[in-house]
């Protein structure tokens, strides 16, 4: 027996914020889970030639809690303007 939900295809996570310092990364992360903000996180390696030894990482919020996480972490935005990027823009790949 099919249930309903097996035809439905969900694809509505927006690509967030960037960080490059780990620090950073576990701030956020530790104010997301406190604040109850489904996330994912995506990494980018660095460069060939770059000096960078962490890379990139993206979190990843779903749009309907985008306002929620927006609120948790906006004492840290104001306090660590530079190493915090907001990129706000709907992923391009699909995962099914």
């Amino acid at each position: 027996m099919e249930t309903a939900y097996q035809k439905v295809k969900v694809h509505n996570e927006l690509e967030w914020c960037q960080v490059t310092d780990m620090d950073t990364k576990e701030k956020i992360e530790k104010l997301l889970l406190k604040s109850r903000v489904s996330y994912y996180v995506k990494w980018e390696k660095p460069r060939l030639f770059s000096n960078d030894k962490f890379g990139t990482c993206i979190f990843c919020v779903n749009q309907l809690q985008k306002d929620d996480a927006d609120i948790a972490i906006q004492p840290l935005a104001e306090a660590e303007q530079d190493k915090i990027k907001f990129i706000n823009r709907k992923l391009e790949k699909t995962f099914y």
